[in-house]
């Protein structure tokens, strides 16, 4: 199974290929978001993998285990939980059309824009900070051309 490193490794991998996805045809908003999603995935999974040894295949496993209001083994701080959570429903939302939210049944279609990938880029950019304090992992800088960008409160993210 991946290492805490290989994780980290994979994590910015795919920070730099959503770097080349937004500089080259910035209207693919849906696979930003998701590959903004699975840079998180990998940060959480190498949280997962170095604090308990754990591998998990299924989101509601990874889920379970960072949750901080269960007695979990391995829990993340609120606000890096609900960045992770927030990223994983806007994936959820550009890869089905539905909702971000679950238990929003809405029959409409839920299109992704602009708006949800700053979303997603500012959630990404609260868990690279944790990351970056909590374990001395560094990142490079990331160039994002998003409409509604503001780079005012984000670490990592830089206005193309």
């Amino acid at each position: 199974m991946p290492s805490f490193s290989e994780h980290i490794s994979q994590s910015k991998r795919n920070l730099k290929f959503l770097e080349l996805i937004n500089s080259t045809d910035n209207s693919y908003w849906d696979w930003q978001v998701t590959v903004s999603f699975y840079c998180s995935l990998h940060l959480i999974n190498a949280h997962i993998a170095q604090k308990v040894n754990l591998h998990y295949r299924k989101h509601e496993e990874v889920n379970n285990i960072i949750n901080p209001y269960t007695n979990s083994p391995c829990p993340l701080p609120e606000d890096i939980y609900l960045s992770y959570m927030k990223l994983q429903g806007l994936s959820r939302r550009a890869r089905y059309l539905i909702h971000e939210d679950k238990s929003n049944k809405s029959e409409t279609n839920h299109f992704t824009y602009d708006k949800h990938l700053c979303k997603a880029i500012k959630h990404l950019d609260n868990l690279m900070k944790y990351f970056q304090k909590s374990y001395d992992v560094s990142f490079e800088k990331s160039k994002i051309n998003c409409i509604q960008f503001k780079d005012n409160d984000i670490t990592f993210f830089i206005k193309s």
